[in-house]
């Protein structure tokens, strides 16, 4: 089975036919629930689809590379091309949004992209382009709260999946270092606190590889960006983004 045909991986989240397109790609884990209230924040002027991460299904592998994951959201972008449905969004998208594993993977996609004539406006939520370093025990805690979310009754041999694909992800991110520029325009949401967990560093290295960066720092935590208390202010910044470069193009 190719990764592009893997049952269930692009999952439409906003509909809006003629409606710019916005691609979603998660962080670590891959569930589809913290994305939820964001995609529909979005919808009001986007079609927005998601793209879960391969190993969370039964007989799926998963991935060990960004550049693996990259690839594989890249075929089924190109994938997409070819069903009508999804000609205005997953195919073409306007506007690519990336959370921590999934800024750097939505990086190396629209890097894919721009070399086939195509740059969408990109949107980075705390994401490094330096290999990562866990602090002691982190790691772990990020693997209880993800099986605690799973509910007290699931099925060990989905919590297995989870922790199998969540160790490929993290080994991943541990080997990742991003090498190539991107010439579109991108948006760098940083959380807080700026001067822990390396940011300062991962915000000079973006600086270094896009020549139309924008930053923004928010008041969340890398943890608790994607909280219900928190996504107005990130779905601003996202909006004033894609705004303010519309309202230029037209002038």
């Amino acid at each position: 089975m190719t990764a592009a045909a893997a049952p269930g991986r692009l999952v439409r989240m906003a509909r809006g036919k003629d409606r710019p397109g916005c691609l979603i790609l998660p962080g670590a884990g891959g569930g589809l629930t913290p994305y939820l209230q964001l995609a529909s924040l979005l919808g009001g002027s986007r079609a927005v689809d998601f793209v879960r991460p391969l190993g969370l299904m039964p007989d799926e592998e998963p991935e060990t590379s960004v550049a693996q994951m990259a690839a594989s959201v890249l075929d089924i972008v190109g994938t997409a091309a070819a069903a009508t449905t999804m000609a205005t969004t997953a195919a073409a998208p306007r506007l690519v949004v990336g959370w921590s594993l999934g800024g750097v993977v939505a990086w190396e996609l629209c890097v894919r992209l721009a070399e086939a004539g195509h740059r969408p406006d990109l949107v980075v939520i705390d994401s490094s382009p330096l290999p990562r370093v866990p602090g002691p025990g982190e790691d772990e805690e990020i693997a209880d709260r993800m099986v605690a979310d799973l509910g007290p009754k699931a099925d060990p041999r989905t919590v297995g999946r989870v922790l199998r694909t969540l160790a490929a992800q993290a080994a991943a991110l541990a080997d990742y270092r991003a090498e190539s520029p991107y010439p579109g325009r991108v948006l760098l949401l940083v959380c807080s606190p700026y001067d822990e967990d390396g940011r300062e560093d991962a915000v000079r290295r973006w600086r270094e590889l896009a020549p139309h960066l924008d930053v923004v720092h928010l008041d969340a935590g890398h943890y608790e960006v994607l909280e219900p208390a928190h996504l107005p202010q990130l779905a601003t910044a996202i909006h004033t983004f894609q705004n303010q470069h519309e309202n230029q193009e037209e002038r």
